[in-house]
Order: C-alpha cells, then structure tokens, then sequence
C-alpha cells in the first residue's frame, strides 16, 4: 500500500460524508452546501493532480497499519463538517465570503 491511496481515499470520500451528514442531520442551508462545494471540489481537484502530477514522497511503499493510521488520522478533516452540519447554525455572509476567497487562493 501506498500513503497516497489512504490520502486519495479520505479525499474521494469527503464529497461523500458531507453529503451524507446533511442528508443525515436533514440541514441543507447554505453553509454545509458553500462547504460541500469548496471542500468537495478541492478533493477533486487533489484527486486530479495525484494522478497527473504524482508527489513522489507519497508513492513509497508503507505497511497497511500505517496506511490506516494515515487514514485515520485524516478522519479529524471531518469534524468541522461534522460540527457546520450538526449544529445547524448559519455563518454570517462575511464569513461565507471569506471562506470562498480564502480557498480560492489555496488552490490557485
């Protein structure tokens, strides 16, 4: 296994567990949905780029455990989702907006 198939996973599988927990907490306002579209377009992106243009310190080989320790460990990704969705509270226009201009320059 490589550390980049746990990366890769948990990237695939993002788009999928916001969605899940909207669909789970019944909350589709427009905070989880500005956050299911930058993270999940991210993820996408990653995805991309892995298989494009590979990161060569990921393509070492490592032990299962390790794989799954990476894993796990990216499960704490999934928290501030977690918490967006399960409270539902709204975050301020302001704060939407920062948040869209804030990754838009993280992926440029």
């Amino acid at each position: 296994m490589k550390i980049k198939q746990a990366i890769d996973l948990h990237k695939f599988l993002t788009f999928l567990v916001v969605l899940g927990l909207m669909v789970a907490y019944n909350n589709f306002t427009i905070g989880p949905w500005v956050y299911l579209a930058l993270h999940g377009t991210y993820g996408i992106l990653w995805l991309l780029k892995s298989r494009i243009y590979p990161d060569k310190q990921w393509e070492e080989e490592v032990t299962w455990w390790k794989g799954v320790a990476v894993f796990t460990f990216l499960l704490l990704y999934w928290v501030a989702p977690f918490l967006l969705v399960s409270s539902y509270s709204e975050p301020a226009p302001i704060l939407i907006s920062a948040a869209i201009s804030i990754n838009l320059w993280g992926v440029f």
